[in-house]
């Protein structure tokens, strides 16, 4: 009796691409390593918020919402400051992933050199604040960045507009934490994201962040969304650039609202 054959299903591309990256480096192997970068990334959450940094800038924050209230007339958050948070497990692991597969340089990288495993990515530890009007947005992203650069932590400030319809400033600062693993403990230094956009983008992000997310990891043509009504990026990403411009025209009505009041006799 011949015995039946066990067919095997081929590797998917994640798969191999996992295998190259564990060449490399070893430790993603493990059973769990995955799950415990998730766990160091709760941590670290918690330890950036209650770092200098994010201390300093709770500090500040009264400061800075009289001085803007005071140029524009307006109030500068939306909501009290919030806390970092870890990202999720399954996002760490495909957007480390999608980076590779689109750049296969970063294969080198993705995983940095001289150190603990660690996916080189800006959001493993992130926040985003909400804003209530545009100008603050790019108000509060410079006063980060500047009492960033005043604590050495290394800022970088990014303002995003994308085709996709996602609009915030990006301020990403460097932090010192321990990378627990495998009952080790070992210094690192990760970067940490602050996302800043208005409250009516970011009200429009927490509905559609899938969307924008996926875009990130599978480039599309604008041609397969932007002709079909029924395919939920032609709202997502429509809605996303129709906010920005009511967000800007905001600014101007407070504005002029200001203008007229201090032309009015009293």
């Amino acid at each position: 009796m011949v015995p039946s054959e066990i067919s095997s299903s081929p590797k998917t591309d994640d798969e191999d691409l996992l295998e190259e990256l564990g060449k490399r480096w070893p430790a993603i192997r493990v059973p769990g390593y995955w799950a415990t970068l998730y766990q160091n990334c709760a941590q670290w959450a918690r330890e950036v918020s209650a770092g200098p940094f994010w201390t300093e800038v709770r500090a500040r924050l009264p400061e800075w919402g009289a001085e803007y209230r005071r140029s524009t007339g307006g109030v500068l958050l939306a909501n009290p400051l919030p806390n970092f948070v870890g990202n999720g497990l399954d996002r760490i692991r495909s957007k480390t992933l999608g980076r590779c597969k689109r750049d296969a340089a970063l294969r080198q990288t993705a995983l940095g050199a001289g150190g603990p495993p660690i996916p080189q990515l800006s959001d493993l530890v992130r926040t985003r604040i909400s804003c209530k009007f545009l100008d603050g947005v790019d108000y509060l992203a410079s006063r980060l960045n500047d009492l960033g650069q005043a604590l050495g932590v290394q800022p970088e400030r990014e303002r995003l507009g994308r085709l996709e319809g996602y609009f915030a400033q990006h301020v990403t600062f460097r932090a010192d934490v321990y990378y627990r693993f495998g009952g080790e403990v070992t210094p690192t230094r990760i970067d940490c994201e602050v996302q800043v956009a208005t409250d009516l983008s970011t009200r429009v992000w927490d509905a559609a962040h899938q969307i924008y997310e996926g875009a990130r990891d599978t480039a599309d043509e604008p041609a397969e969304w932007q002709w079909n009504p029924g395919d939920p990026r032609f709202v997502a990403r429509q809605l996303g650039h129709m906010i920005h411009l009511a967000d800007g025209l905001l600014v101007q009505l407070r504005d002029s609202v200001l203008v007229n009041k201090k032309e009015s006799p009293s």
